[in-house]
């Protein structure tokens, strides 16, 4: 890490952690990032982007050992099925911890991720904590995939970080259920269906529908 992404990290982390928002460049789009534990924080996410209060937010997580903190009924198949797809563009959806509380997850089920873009990773591991990760648009518009794109929707309402040499490719993540007994892949993002079909025959030892 060079000191320049360092110290943008830091200035993020610390961003957050005073109840500002963070746009932040991931490998698919900009996510729109506040802390998952600041209600406050969240709300305003909600109002910005105009999102139904009761469709969750995705989380993004600071390392696979996190999922215990957040996920419940976590596997060895599933653990390890994280640890190789993240860092990366795939979303699992798990049942939510009764203990771990969150205005960005009203439901019983958390859709959680590690981004795979060198800043996003810089921010998670200065932060240590679970943040949103919703992409940075108005709801029902097109992902932002630059930093412009993000101040035209939110101006300086949000701190924007820059996406150095990754731009966001556009291609939203594979969102794929395991809080159910048979996984269903909910939407064919960027890792493609025969991938996952493979991952989740090796590491759960099941199929997809």
């Amino acid at each position: 890490m060079t000191s320049d992404l360092s110290t943008l990290a830091r200035e993020a982390a610390d961003h957050l952690r005073d109840g500002g928002l963070v746009a932040i460049p991931t490998e698919t789009q900009y996510a729109l990032a506040a802390r998952a534990a600041d209600a406050a924080a969240v709300a305003r996410c909600f109002a910005l982007k105009q999102r139904p209060a009761d469709e969750p937010q995705p989380i993004f997580l600071p390392s696979v050992s996190a999922l215990d903190d957040v996920a419940d009924g976590l596997s060895g198949g599933l653990r390890a099925l994280a640890r190789v797809v993240w860092p990366g563009a795939l979303t699992l959806v798990l049942r939510k911890r009764p203990d771990w509380h969150s205005a960005a997850v009203p439901g019983d089920t958390v859709a959680l991720r590690i981004p795979d873009h060198p800043i996003a990773l810089a921010v998670l591991g200065a932060i240590q904590e679970p943040i949103t990760g919703s992409s940075a648009n108005v709801h029902g518009r097109p992902a932002a995939l630059s930093a412009a794109d993000v101040r035209r929707s939110f101006g300086d309402d949000v701190l924007i970080l820059p996406p150095g040499d990754l731009v966001p490719q556009g291609t939203a993540s594979t969102i794929l259920d395991c809080a159910r007994a048979e996984p269903r892949l909910l939407r064919e993002g960027a890792i493609p269906r025969s991938r996952i079909e493979a991952l989740v025959a090796e590491h759960l030892a099941t199929t997809i529908t």
